[in-house]
């Protein structure tokens, strides 16, 4: 009954099979990816300014593929979905998402709209409280090369809640006809529409030439509603104490809200290994394409993880060993772009200054950390005015990262505090906490 699925499916998995690319390579594709930031679009509402994530917004995943094993469950469900094949990245990185597909929860929308040589398709949405995904096909009689996505947007009767939003800018370089993609909304707060009539705005630059797509539809069914269970548990990892204060759990997502001890000496910038475990030691893990993190005040965060809503595991626990953190006086870089003088940076001499501007700021530093993260979160001036800093290229050139920043305008006065956002120094512990 499923081999038809299953047959396409591993036909894929030989594809990929055939393809050369030694491990260390792959390590340099992906960081070269995003020397290509100004590929990719990421979208603000400008009245959230504390919704801290990539810039580089859509992560370019290189998968090597081992095996591909499928439930009869998710071959009937996953044979429903137009342009299965490209899906298949989002369901192996994500727990969550394989079983919002075995669930049902997925809502086929299957309309179109033709301008000229191209056809807008809307595939599919995923809606929950915390945000909506809505998976897209753009076909063209011609080569889509050198196209570009201007903007897309999302329309309602109702005003959009504050959100993110992220979606890939350009083509691939070696597209032909067809291109499919996701463009994602992160809700900062919980969120439902009374009404489910959309419209789905999409502008494209194809030959120096815009044209724009505006395609409504009709959702048949509204979300589920959100699991929260209340923790309020201290724990204390080289002496930091950090408080899990509820876990949020959403069929896209599960969040996880935190709140630090102003009193700590260190500034804890991120989880490494946040997770959840089951009975068995099974694992769902963080976020890995979009934001992993929220500013919600000075001394708390939420923490996004793979959503495990329509699991029933006996036992929940939520585990802990590593954490990104720096001391508190090392948290701030100062510098001077007009002088290009690197005033303040953490006492371990790791981060270097490149080439500055008003305009511009890099930084770059030895390291053999294997992530990829934006360095700074926000910048302030000599005046204690936000400036805002709207994309930074990420790449590296052997042994060292370096960071781009472009700032969106020239009119400050120097120097510029610069918040860490991220930086390869650790603390470890071993957190467990018991959730159900």
């Amino acid at each position: 009954m499923y081999e038809q699925e299953e047959e396409q499916l591993l036909k894929l998995k030989e594809e990929f099979e055939k393809i050369e690319l030694p491990l260390e390579r792959g390590d340099d594709a992906i960081l070269s990816g995003f020397m290509k930031a100004k590929r990719e679009k990421s979208l603000v509402k400008k009245k959230q300014k504390r919704f801290v994530g990539f810039a580089i917004t859509a992560i370019i995943i290189i998968s090597f593929v081992t095996s591909i094993r499928i439930s009869p469950t998710f071959a009937n469900a996953l044979s429903s979905i137009p342009g299965m094949e490209w899906m298949i990245s989002f369901i192996e990185k994500d727990k969550g998402f394989s079983a919002i597909i075995e669930n049902d929860y997925y809502q086929k929308v299957d309309v179109s709209e033709t301008r000229g040589d191209l056809t807008l398709t809307i595939d599919g949405v995923i809606m929950d409280e915390s945000g909506m995904n809505v998976f897209y096909t753009l076909k063209s009689t011609k080569p889509l090369t050198g196209g570009e996505i201007k903007y897309i947007n999302l329309l309602n009767k109702e005003e959009f809640p504050e959100h993110s939003r992220s979606y890939n800018g350009y083509f691939p370089d070696d597209i032909q006809n067809e291109f499919q993609d996701m463009v994602e909304y992160q809700f900062v707060n919980s969120f439902s529409f009374e009404e489910l009539k959309f419209s789905f705005e999409l502008v494209t630059v194809m030959d120096n030439q815009e044209i724009k797509f505006l395609i409504p539809f009709e959702l048949k069914k509204n979300v589920k509603k959100n699991i929260t269970c209340p923790i309020k548990q201290v724990v204390e990892v080289e002496k930091q104490k950090i408080t899990i204060e509820e876990i949020i759990v959403y069929p896209l997502r599960i969040g996880v809200k935190v709140a630090f001890d102003p009193t700590n000496t260190k500034e804890i910038l991120g989880f490494e290994d946040m997770r959840l475990e089951n009975e068995n030691g099974e694992v769902w893990t963080s976020i890995e394409n979009g934001t992993v993190n929220r500013t919600l005040s000075k001394h708390e965060k939420m923490y996004y993880l793979q959503s495990n809503y329509f699991e029933k595991p006996k036992e929940l626990y939520l585990r802990v060993n590593k954490l990104m953190a720096i001391d508190k006086d090392d948290a701030m870089v100062i510098v001077d772009t007009e002088t290009n003088k690197l005033i303040k940076s953490p006492k371990d001499g790791k981060l270097k200054l490149g080439e500055t501007s008003k305009a511009q700021a890099e930084f770059y530093m030895v390291s053999n950390s294997k992530n990829n993260y934006s360095i700074f979160s926000g910048a302030l001036d000599a005046k204690g005015k936000e400036l805002n800093i709207p994309s930074t290229e990420f790449y590296n050139d052997g042994d060292k990262k370096f960071w781009k920043m472009y700032f969106e305008t020239t009119e400050y006065n120097n120097p510029l505090s610069l918040e860490l956002f991220a930086y390869p120094n650790y603390i470890e512990g071993d957190v467990k906490i018991e959730v159900k």
